[in-house]
């Protein structure tokens, strides 16, 4: 994927297919307008080297990040009018991405970008939001799209293919800003309980290890990746802590509870073993023996574990639960017990305590009912006064 260079015959993208002169684009059912053609789009795939959105890429630590980012440069580049490279085969998996496959934003000449092109691009996301999901583009999503043009802006730059006067132009496209209420949701201890007595309540591999999964997030906050990637190397079991790896490759280390280390060694030592590998692996057919890999289990298999384990609880029929919310109701678990918001910024691995305070579902009742309280006698109508005002 790094190479400069591609195997796909450029003669699979005809040039013919690359507009040259319009009043405006269109790419299937996408249309953006404008006077002149505003990114140049190459007939075949420019060299990746040189590419900013590319190597903008590249640059980011985690590879949720990249595909994300991908992803978002791809639609712009179809809005745009790149072409549609066909999908390749790896291994006979189309999820996989294949080393020599191309995206449309292998063809967007990036470096053309100005000011008013960044803030046509986001006008056009709206727009085409507003006819396709009948709803505005919210105001987080057209955060991201500003700060990845921005990102890509800054590489061509490094490239020397932009002038700086023109980045710090596109750096000018406002931010919007807002305040939103907290996502998702915290669970009471019951519901986080109930997923429990599901997995206890058969004793076999697959039960003992989704119970650990249940318990690991709700005691410790891990994000599914974070879960997913623990190693058995990771832990330590004299100070019965777990290092794991968060969002930009940032490492930080937990205390793993007395309760769910008896879970963690009832695992190992029954079904799972020692031997280096992913903690959580696959287990197919019922079998008393996981898997043992490197990669471990998918975060959408942490998905659909959570998924079928809250269907068996007959009590959380019509309850919601996310695996994001198990981390929620930690942090909720431990602001509501008396930990300030750093601590638990610091537990959580945030970078920032805004984003931390989102994580906490605290009753806001009590704090009506204080303040009713506080003010209980202070305001209310003078009695013995006579006469007018």
């Amino acid at each position: 994927m790094d190479d400069d260079h591609h195997v796909i015959p450029a003669a699979s993208h005809s040039p013919s297919s690359v507009p040259t002169t319009a009043v405006h684009i269109t790419h299937g059912h996408r249309v953006v307008d404008y006077d002149e053609i505003p990114i140049r789009i190459s007939p075949v795939p420019l060299p990746r080297g040189k590419n900013p959105a590319f190597r903008h890429l590249r640059a980011q630590a985690a590879q949720t990040s990249r595909v994300s980012k991908r992803s978002q440069l791809n639609r712009v580049a179809l809005m745009l009018g790149a072409p549609k490279p066909p999908k390749l085969s790896l291994d006979g998996d189309s999820r996989k991405v294949h080393p020599e496959q191309l995206f449309p934003m292998d063809y967007v000449h990036w470096e053309d970008l100005t000011q008013d092109i960044v803030s046509d691009i986001i006008f056009n996301l709206q727009r085409k939001a507003e006819a396709e999901r009948d709803k505005d583009l919210s105001p987080a999503t057209r955060n991201t799209y500003r700060a990845l043009l921005r990102g890509v802006a800054q590489e061509a730059w490094g490239l020397k293919q932009m002038a700086y006067e023109d980045v710090e132009r596109i750096r000018s496209v406002k931010a919007l800003k807002y305040k939103r209420l907290p996502g998702g949701r915290a669970h009471p201890e019951q519901v986080i309980r109930a997923l429990l007595d599901v997995c206890d309540s058969v004793d076999s591999a697959l039960h003992c290890r989704d119970g650990l999964m249940v318990a690991l997030l709700a005691s410790t906050g891990m994000r599914r990746a974070e879960l997913v990637g623990v190693q058995i190397e990771d832990i330590d079991e004299r100070t019965r802590e777990v290092k794991i790896t968060g969002k930009g490759n940032k490492d930080r280390v937990l205390e793993i509870p007395a309760s769910v280390w008896d879970r963690l060694a009832d695992y190992l030592d029954r079904y799972r073993g020692h031997q280096p590998g992913a903690l959580f692996t696959p287990i197919w057919n019922n079998r008393d023996t996981p898997r043992i890999t490197k990669k471990g289990l998918s975060e959408s298999t942490i998905n659909l574990r959570l998924d079928t384990i809250r269907e068996k609880a007959g009590n959380l029929i019509g309850v919601s639960i996310a695996p994001h919310d198990l981390r929620r109701t930690f942090a909720t678990d431990l602001y509501n017990s008396g930990m300030t918001i750093r601590e638990i910024q610091i537990l959580l691995g945030h970078a920032s305590a805004i984003t931390t305070e989102t994580y906490l579902f605290d009753e806001s009742s009590e704090y009506r009912k204080k303040a009713a309280k506080i003010n209980a006698n202070r305001f209310g109508k003078s009695t013995g006064m006579r006469g007018e005002p």
